[in-house]
């Protein structure tokens, strides 16, 4: 496969993100019970909080957008969030790149020495991935109910450090 970096995303890669979530279900999958759909560019850059987030694309070559995810601090923890790979490229090991990249980079940044994300419990193909890199279910501390049918997860820092990606 040709090299893959992690980097910020850019304005010009949201027409092809956006391009991905094709329902409502798949929408409400990546983006939570809040993200407006059908969404235009301005309400999919409000939900999403493009602006607010640090916001990383995986790339190959001159930028060819593979995957996308977003992190930030939740209860003390580099929380992973909005994580997807492009439909066209599923099954080749680019969620593990993302995932890890993610981790690493959050939990450097935000002095974090673990990771956290939600996952709906029906996501099998995530759950077999998180769990490989070392996530574990765990109970999340605060009341919501927006979190019904989805597990909160929990891996140490240094799960991330010596992943090959």
């Amino acid at each position: 496969m040709e090299s893959i970096r992690l980097e910020a995303a850019r304005d010009s890669q949201l027409p092809t993100l956006m391009s991905w979530l094709a329902d409502l279900c798949q929408c409400r999958q990546w983006g939570g019970p809040q993200f407006r759909y059908p969404f235009d560019a301005q309400t999919f850059v409000e939900d999403c909080r493009w602006r607010e987030l640090p916001s990383h694309a995986l790339v190959r070559g001159r930028g060819e957008l593979l995957a996308f995810g977003q992190y930030y601090q939740r209860l003390g923890r580099c929380h992973l969030g909005r994580l997807i790979v492009s439909p066209q490229h599923r099954g080749i090991g680019l969620g593990k790149a993302l995932v890890t990249g993610l981790a690493r980079r959050g939990c450097s940044e935000l002095g974090a020495s673990e990771c956290s994300l939600f996952v709906l419990q029906d996501n099998a193909t995530a759950h077999g991935l998180y769990r490989a890199l070392g996530f574990a279910v765990a109970e999340y501390p605060e009341p919501s109910d927006m979190l019904a049918g989805c597990d909160y997860m929990i891996a140490p820092a240094e799960n991330f450090i010596s992943i090959s990606i």
